[in-house]
């Protein structure tokens, strides 16, 4: 078998471009054919989901997403770690942390992180970028919030599975591990290459309103990926942050806090303040706990003639 390491980088980088094509092409073929069996629906019937949406829809709504992320991002990043490399477990960094306390280190770091990433994103969506963007991160968030809309337990064990766990690996193994080893093959530098991951990452989600917050979360998973040497880290990190989201909106929707609580976003100072010296202090700390990863760590031909 003659593995895509033997490719040039460009030519490994329109492989993987073409496979994330391919496979969401797939999933949304998929989605087309198996929506009126599944649900008596049509593709198109999903179009106009919102809160006021029948269970069938957002289930419907939920299957679609579900396919997407698992074929755009997973099975992207996995059949292209296994097609590259004869190793593709190690590829993809799929190796245990290097020393046990990163594990707590990264989730406590995540935890202070995430304040003031959503106050970023509190200060961006006070800028105005016309009508249309705004518009269109709206409809975003109304997907979003009904997708997520019951308040059953088991429909809380469905939103961490569909917006927590399949992201978390997925986006990892894609974004991380990857586009990141991808990037640091080509540059041999790794903050360039944490960079470049971060900003495609970003680009991912969608609207300028939260391009930049989400960004440096990247920039933050692929510093936790770098500093430990496992990926398992960043998946982690990512699962934390999203999987407290939907915790959030679940406790919104069981009537357990206010809408006006769980949709804030903007802070005090002073917990903007504790979270800055906690998050400050945890780096220092990480990056004294650091196991990171080689400067030969992408080199696709290592240990070989």
């Amino acid at each position: 078998m003659r593995y895509w390491r033997h490719y040039p980088k460009f030519m490994q980088v329109l492989l993987l471009m073409l496979m994330i094509f391919t496979l969401a092409s797939f999933s949304t073929v998929i989605a087309h054919f198996t929506l009126p069996s599944f649900f008596g629906l049509s593709a198109a019937s999903l179009q106009d989901i919102g809160m006021e949406s029948s269970r069938r829809v957002i289930s419907a709504t939920q299957y679609v997403q579900g396919l997407l992320s698992l074929f755009t991002f997973l099975l992207s990043a996995l059949l292209f770690a296994y097609l590259t490399h004869p190793k593709p477990v190690s590829y993809l960094g799929l190796r245990s942390p290097g020393r046990p306390l990163q594990v707590p280190l990264a989730a406590v770091l995540m935890l202070a992180a995430m304040p003031l990433v959503n106050q970023l994103g509190y200060w961006m969506q006070q800028i105005d970028f016309g009508s249309g963007a705004k518009a269109s991160y709206e409809r975003g968030q109304e997907v979003i919030h009904a997708m997520m809309k019951g308040s059953s337990v088991p429909d809380l064990l469905i939103h961490l599975l569909l917006f927590a766990a399949l992201p978390a690996l997925g986006e990892e193994f894609l974004f991380r591990g990857v586009i990141m080893r991808l990037s640091y093959s080509n540059s041999k530098n790794i903050h360039f290459a944490i960079l470049v991951s971060a900003a495609i990452f970003g680009m991912a989600h969608g609207s300028v309103y939260n391009y930049l917050p989400i960004m440096l979360m990247g920039v933050l998973l692929g510093y936790l990926y770098y500093l430990s040497g496992s990926i398992w880290l960043s998946v982690l990190a990512h699962f934390l942050n999203n999987s407290l989201g939907a915790i959030g909106l679940f406790l919104v929707n069981r009537g357990v806090v206010s809408a006006a609580t769980g949709d804030a976003e903007q802070f005090s100072w002073y917990v903007l303040l504790i979270c800055a010296i906690v998050f400050g202090a945890l780096c220092v700390l990480l990056r004294k706990q650091a196991t990171p990863l080689p400067a030969d760590w992408s080199d696709d031909f290592k240990g070989e003639r």
